[in-house]
Formats: C-alpha cells, sequence, structure tokens
C-alpha cells in the first residue's frame, strides 16, 4: 500500500487562540472609545446648557436695567429639562457706576453648597442707567 502524503490544512489551536485575544483586544479599545466619546459630548452638552444659563441670567438683569447691590445672590433656573443652580458674586469697581458679576453655574445644588468647581464662570459688568 503506497503512503499518501497528504499536509492537512486548517489552523492550530495556538493560532485561534491568538486571533481571539487580538480580537477581544480590540473590540475593548473600540468599546473604551465610543464610551469616552459619549462622556465627552454628555460633558459638553451640559456646559452648553450651563452658559446658556449664565448668559441668560446677565441678560435679564441688562433687559431690566438692573444694577446688583454688592455681594452674594443665588437662584436657579430650567434649562433642557433640567434644573440649573447659579450663584452670582457680585463686586464694586473702581467706578461707582460699574459693578462686576461673576455667574457660576452648577448642575447640581449639592455641588453649589459644596462650593465645587462649576461647570462655566461667567464675568460681565453691568452699569447704572444715569
Amino acid at each position: 500500500m503506497p503512503l499518501i502524503n497528504r499536509k492537512l490544512s486548517g489552523f492550530t489551536l495556538l493560532e485561534v487562540m491568538v486571533a481571539l485575544l487580538i480580537v477581544a483586544l480590540a473590540l475593548t479599545t473600540l468599546v473604551k472609545g465610543a464610551a469616552e466619546k459619549v462622556n465627552n459630548a454628555n460633558y459638553l452638552r451640559d456646559k452648553t446648557f450651563a452658559q446658556w444659563v449664565a448668559i441668560n441670567k446677565t441678560s435679564e438683569w441688562r433687559v431690566q436695567k438692573l444694577f446688583p447691590r454688592v455681594g452674594r445672590t443665588s437662584g436657579q433656573q430650567m434649562m433642557g429639562k433640567q434644573q440649573w443652580y447659579w450663584v452670582a458674586n457680585t463686586i464694586a469697581t473702581e467706578d461707582r457706576n460699574i459693578r462686576r458679576v461673576e455667574v457660576s453655574v452648577f448642575k447640581d445644588e449639592e455641588d453649589k453648597n459644596r462650593k465645587k468647581q462649576p461647570l462655566i464662570r461667567l464675568i460681565a459688568f453691568l452699569s447704572k442707567n444715569i
């Protein structure tokens, strides 16, 4: 009986395991990257809403021709189906007809109370209408 020299084709178990490892690492990296993009998009959305809250507050004071007293005031405003918390710190300037107002906006009331870093801080100058 003649000997037939056959070479079997296919992958060894080691080759299959290495291929699976490479695929698993690639998928893990892709999922992690996608999660970071979602987190960044949420952060930028929140920062945009916070900026709108600060701009709305200073615009409201300008429209009302309000000349704020020196000191600290706070409040809340609904924006984007969420409650935002703002704190305004009014400081006198060298010109007695101009006030410097720093509006800080927080996503959570607890952050505001703990004096954490605000999402946005807007500085505006309001003048007294003479």
